[in-house]
């Protein structure tokens, strides 16, 4: 069947709690001024004269428009008609926003009508405001040839932000633009409308399809989200600050929370995405790090989670590869504990896990 991922789209109507547990987060863009009932989603600084959707909205007034995003990707954008929180998710269907003349009937599995992307950017707006910014377009051309409705007008008002609510004619006209970037940047994106039981529209959503399920999380994510769920708070605040102590070189408290037993030197922060051990070494706290290593019986491989190889990497690996030199001593140090640990019999212990897997995998697969 032609793409469709339900589960994307709901994901609008979570609450903020509900979207934060899948790297989620909603963000107001403004609201659009629907003067026409007629809605276009596009690139508008490449094809700004795109048509709009086949259906025509009754209502007309001001409608709240957001993204959600994660880690400042737009995955989607929704145009509210209704109330989200008036709404009723499981009576909603869902149907592909079409322009006159596209069927569904023409498309293969996982196909979709899309408006094309080649800015980086998509938008919400009625009718009149493509005519509005078309207007503008045409007068600002003829007082320059070398006019770029882009550079000249937008790239100011979409900042750093990627976002703008964009008047064509000026603050206080009726009809406005609001632009967001758009998910990976180019591409084709489909739209899609939310009816209710009587079929009308209470949400128009555009897929950016950087995710899918509704979840932005991808698989190192959820074993991360899983570990730091299985740590007690009381662990993950001793964890939190034995990697706050190596970093500063607080011996006390490094030596304090040892001999506590919360926390252990080799064990993954989920605050910093690191063992106390990595800290020290990236911080060059040689003391810490001697501290660190002498509370074990040897030296350990890293977590491979976090080095980002597909091979486990050693700690003296992690240190000679950074390109901050280290103190004096430091690499010695490291040196020192790998031969010990390599000359050390083997102690009794439960099957070694397979090669390659992760400190994640080795917990959760």
């Amino acid at each position: 069947m032609a793409y469709l991922d339900i589960d994307n789209l709901q994901a609008v109507f979570l609450d903020d709690e509900a979207l934060r547990a899948r790297h989620l987060e909603r963000q107001p863009c403004g609201v659009l001024h629907i003067t026409s009932g007629r809605i276009v989603a596009c690139d508008p600084l490449v094809q700004p004269e795109r048509e709009a959707f086949a259906r025509t909205l009754g209502e007309r007034g001001a409608f709240p428009v957001e993204v959600l995003h994660d880690k400042g990707r737009h995955a989607l954008a929704v145009l509210w008609l209704r109330e989200r929180g008036g709404l009723q998710v499981a009576g909603l269907r869902w149907e592909p926003a079409l322009l006159e003349g596209q069927s569904q009937d023409a498309l293969g599995d996982d196909e979709f009508f899309g408006y094309p992307v080649d800015a980086g950017v998509g938008c919400f707006m009625d009718a009149d405001a493509a005519k509005a910014m078309a207007e503008r377009e045409a007068r600002e051309s003829e007082k320059s040839v070398h006019f770029n409705y882009y550079d000249d007008v937008l790239a100011e008002e979409l900042g750093t932000a990627n976002m703008a609510d964009h008047y064509p004619q000026g603050a206080g006209t009726p009809n406005n633009i609001l632009i967001f970037s758009s998910g990976w940047g180019d591409g084709s994106y489909p739209s899609f409308w939310a009816l209710d039981a009587a079929g009308e529209p209470v949400a128009l959503v555009t897929d950016f399809m950087t995710m899918t399920g509704g979840d932005a999380r991808d698989e190192d994510d959820k074993r991360s989200d899983a570990y730091k769920a299985s740590l007690s708070p009381e662990k993950l605040a001793a964890l939190d600050a034995l990697g706050a102590a190596a970093i500063a070189g607080d011996l006390g408290t490094i030596r304090s929370l040892l001999d506590g037993g919360l926390a252990g030197a080799n064990e993954i922060i989920p605050s910093l995405g690191e063992t106390a051990i990595t800290s020290a070494i990236r911080m060059n706290q040689l003391e810490a790090l001697r501290m660190l290593l002498g509370s074990m019986p040897s030296l350990p491989k890293p977590p491979l989670f976090y080095t980002g190889d597909d091979e486990e990497e050693s700690y003296l690996v992690y240190a000679r590869r950074l390109k901050k030199p280290r103190v004096p001593g430091l690499i010695e140090l490291l040196q020192a504990s790998e031969e010990a640990a390599a000359a050390a019999p083997a102690p009794a212990a439960a099957p070694a896990p397979a090669a390659g897997k992760s400190l994640w995998k080795r917990l959760f697969s």
